[in-house]
């Protein structure tokens, strides 16, 4: 039979006696559970023959300390902003005026290009740009249009009210302006039909008198003749005189004065606003310095020279690589997390960092961006998180891999519980505590949380010096006896407690398996 699963056979028998009968349990539960850890002591040490496999048990005293979990991912760094630049035409590169690891700013014109190599639409570019910017100052210093458009509205509307005055006269007797609208709009209606009415018939004069559509245009002429009459007395029945070709006149020019002023203060007020046009001229000047600063790789940020893809006198196109920038002051580090632990890491996080090319130093940083879409890599579902490094120095580099040591739970003063105290029985953990008298309570418990060596429980199940039960094989006895600090094993049907040693202080920032 193996170790393992008498053990768990014996406990179920515990368990259920102590269901049973409570008020036995203390005694008789302390025998028997003493009984299952000789018995477990002597059947694998006899059933195997070898002394590394043997479980031994040993009483440790809980203490308190600070709880740590975290989450170890290698990653690489990299820094914000970074770019590699390249030039936008073609040319020959002219001497080299900076170094790997010159500091520069926004604007620095990094390299350059013959100007006795350019394309000719650069050269032309320089030429026009010249130009373009004489037009744009001119927009934003002068106003002579502007002054121009003001008198134009000024002499609009001195003839607008001349002419209203003149048209306003005919009007004897006070009508609206809306009723003399409509009655002149319906008179010019009935004039056109008029017209359109007698061309009609005189198309058809080759036709004898008597023929129908002859009678009908001549009808036609008629009915359009009478409502023609008949709108021209409606104008002169509202004006309270004859409509004659005086009175039309005044009132057509009176038209051509209301539309000439509302032309002349549309572009009033477009001079006055002139910001469209200052707009456009500078959007021409922009496409022009850009077609200029092709022949240049220029800094679009502070940053570091971190290389140089060019030498001198290299022919080069557009789109050829030539500056690798980088803003050093700002490096983070890109790892993946899987899908098991993402839902642990949240913004803000702190976070330990090691570089293999940096021995013997750790730095500090943050978690300072979470994406919340993973990537499904070789079956694998990872999501990217990013760190940025709180106290970065000279000796870090872009493209330096890191060890990234990401604290997901850190609990002050909190009851350490070792892993190997903890068993499972049916189907839930328990743990083993001994009383001075060396009676054993099968504690049930629920880990909240867990590291290598140690976890934390729910709900104050365990205290401070409360003596517990671990299980151990021999061959790993010597390192996790010692990293307790535990006593003697127990042996020749005693539980030891003469060879107890308190547990100490535990290892701090213990991983997550």
């Amino acid at each position: 039979m193996k170790i393992k699963s008498f053990f768990q056979n014996i406990g179920k028998k515990i368990a259920a006696f102590y269901g049973k009968d409570k008020k036995k349990s203390i005694i008789l539960g302390s025998a028997a559970l003493i009984l299952v850890v000789l018995l477990v002591v002597f059947l694998t040490t006899r059933g195997n023959g070898q002394e590394e496999n043997a479980v031994q048990a040993e009483i440790v005293t809980l203490t308190s300390g600070t709880f740590s979990q975290t989450i170890d991912v290698v990653g690489t760094v990299r820094a914000v902003p970074s770019a590699t630049l390249a030039f936008e035409t073609s040319g020959i590169v002219s001497p080299l005026e900076i170094s790997v690891g010159d500091s520069v700013k926004q604007g620095d014109v990094l390299l350059t290009l013959d100007a006795s190599s350019l394309p000719s639409s650069v050269l032309q570019a320089q030429s026009d740009l010249l130009d373009a910017q004489y037009e744009l100052d001119k927009l934003m210093v002068a106003d002579s249009l502007l002054q121009e458009a003001a008198l134009a509205l000024d002499d609009a509307e001195y003839d607008y009210a001349a002419k209203k005055q003149m048209r306003d006269y005919w009007n004897f007797n006070n009508t609206s302006e809306e009723r003399i609208d409509a009655a002149r709009a319906a008179y010019q209606q009935s004039e056109e039909d008029l017209w359109n009415a007698q061309h009609a018939y005189e198309a058809l004069s080759d036709l004898a008198d008597d023929d129908a559509k002859k009678i009908a245009a001549d009808e036609a002429v008629d009915a359009a003749q009478l409502a023609r009459d008949k709108a021209y007395r409606n104008i002169n029945y509202l004006l309270g005189r004859t409509y004659d070709h005086t009175v039309e006149t005044d009132f057509i020019e009176f038209d051509q004065a209301e539309a000439a002023l509302e032309e002349a203060r549309v572009t009033y007020e477009k001079y006055k606003d002139n910001s469209e046009e200052i707009a456009a001229a500078q959007a021409n000047v922009q496409a022009l310095q850009n077609t200029v600063n092709s022949a240049y790789v220029i800094a679009p940020f502070d940053g570091v020279v971190t290389d140089i893809l060019v030498d001198e006198g290299d022919i080069v196109s557009d789109g050829t690589q030539a500056v690798q920038l980088d803003d050093l002051t700002n490096l983070v580090i890109d790892i993946s997390v899987s899908e098991i632990d993402i839902n642990e890491i949240e913004i803000g996080q702190s976070v330990s960092i090691t570089f293999d090319a940096i021995p013997n130093k750790e730095y500090e940083g943050a978690i300072s961006k979470v994406s919340q879409a993973g990537d499904d890599t070789s079956g694998i579902v990872e999501f990217t998180v990013t760190i940025s490094i709180t106290n970065a120095d000279e000796e870090i580099k872009p493209g330096f891999t890191a060890v990234a040591t990401v604290m997901i739970t850190e609990v002050e003063n909190a009851v350490l519980v070792p892993n190997l105290a903890i068993q499972t029985m049916d189907g839930s953990n328990v743990v083993m505590v001994v009383d001075s008298e060396n009676n054993i309570t099968t504690v049930p418990v629920e880990v909240e949380a867990s590291s290598d060596s140690y976890s934390i429980v729910r709900d104050g199940a365990l205290q401070v010096g409360d003596q517990v039960m671990v299980f151990v094989n021999a061959s790993t006895s010597d390192a996790a006896f010692g990293m307790f600090g535990l006593g003697g094993m127990m042996g020749g049907g005693t539980m030891g407690n003469g060879n107890e040693q308190p547990a100490g202080e535990p290892p701090q920032g213990m991983q997550q398996p």
